[in-house]
């Protein structure tokens, strides 16, 4: 018998003299006695375990308030100041910060008692590693690849060369990338659509030394002249395309991710040419605009940006 049947009978059942007459039924609701239906109850146990559980979240999330209030707080909070900034019972405040200073979180100290941030805190603290832009935007990417059905690039500028941040397949064998990995920018659909968004001045740090530049396939753009007027297309587009600039039989396009913060970021997809033609690609851009969109919004995003800035300013 379950939980909420042993509860349901236990509370609900008739007396003894009557019961032995009686037979349990169980059902998907609340168990009832045959000819004696229960109705002392207004919700059943599932009910009630429900709001047992919301009761222990809620203690966890006024617990974690607290902490947070006093991490914020610049100095030691007294508990009437605990209680009035977080609208809590002082009952409630006091026995939350009981448990806390027991198991480190909180310090308490003076009289009257004022709390503050405890040595349990720093220590995870200490021990707490920023995820990387590949962690935090690894699910994207790979709904983005399993949508599409083309592999998906993260990518930002470095000289002149494109980083790939991180990369996701498709459920299927179609491999052209791998993260970490650097490739040219000025024959990449992530390098071209980068590029796209620096001041004039700051483009030739991005392209190759000397023209001619490295003709890779017969559809490489191997001048300065040609990649500036491809650029200029770019800008009016709002996307980039490597029409098989950099590898045969692949095409590449890619949209910026809508951030202001430095440094720019990319998302692309790559895919054989016959799979990502003029009509496929209109199908596509809307998926891989509201995928940049997302990652821009993704919890940590910010986080995960900061070495990045600090990478670039170093180079």
């Amino acid at each position: 018998m379950s939980l909420h049947q042993i509860f349901t009978a236990v509370t609900c059942a008739p007396p003894a003299r009557e019961r032995r007459s009686l037979r349990a039924i169980s059902s998907d609701g609340p168990i009832t006695w045959n000819a004696f239906p229960c109705g002392r109850l207004s919700a059943t146990v599932l009910d009630m375990e429900q709001r047992a559980k919301s009761y222990h979240s809620q203690g966890l999330h006024r617990g974690l308030a607290i902490l947070r209030l006093l991490g914020e707080a610049g100095g030691p909070l007294t508990l009437a100041s605990v209680a009035s900034q977080l609208d809590l019972p002082k009952s409630t405040a006091i026995r939350l910060l009981n448990v806390m200073e027991e198991e480190g979180f909180v310090r308490r100290f003076g009289e009257p008692p004022a709390y503050s941030i405890g040595h349990a805190v720093h220590e995870i603290a200490e021990s707490y590693r920023a995820p990387t832009m590949a962690e935090v935007t690894a699910p994207v990417l790979s709904r983005l690849a399993d949508e599409v059905g083309f592999t998906a690039n993260l990518g930002v500028l470095e000289g002149p060369s494109v980083l790939h941040l991180h990369v996701a397949e498709p459920q299927r064998a179609l491999r052209f990338a791998t993260g970490g990995t650097l490739d040219y920018a000025y024959c990449t659909g992530l390098g071209k659509m980068l590029m796209s968004v620096l001041p004039a001045e700051e483009i030739d740090a991005h392209l190759p030394g000397s023209e001619p530049y490295a003709s890779w396939t017969p559809h490489t753009i191997t001048t300065r002249a040609g990649i500036l007027a491809d650029l200029e297309k770019i800008r009016a587009n709002g996307h980039s395309v490597d029409g098989e600039e950099r590898n045969r039989g692949v095409t590449c396009m890619a949209v910026l991710l809508p951030t202001d913060h430095a440094p720019a970021l990319a998302l692309s997809v790559s895919a054989p040419s016959g799979e990502l033609d003029v009509s496929a690609r209109e199908q596509v851009l809307p998926v891989l605009t509201a995928a940049a969109a997302e990652l821009v919004g993704l919890p940590g995003f910010d986080t995960a940006i900061a070495p990045l800035r600090s990478r670039m300013a170093l180079a």
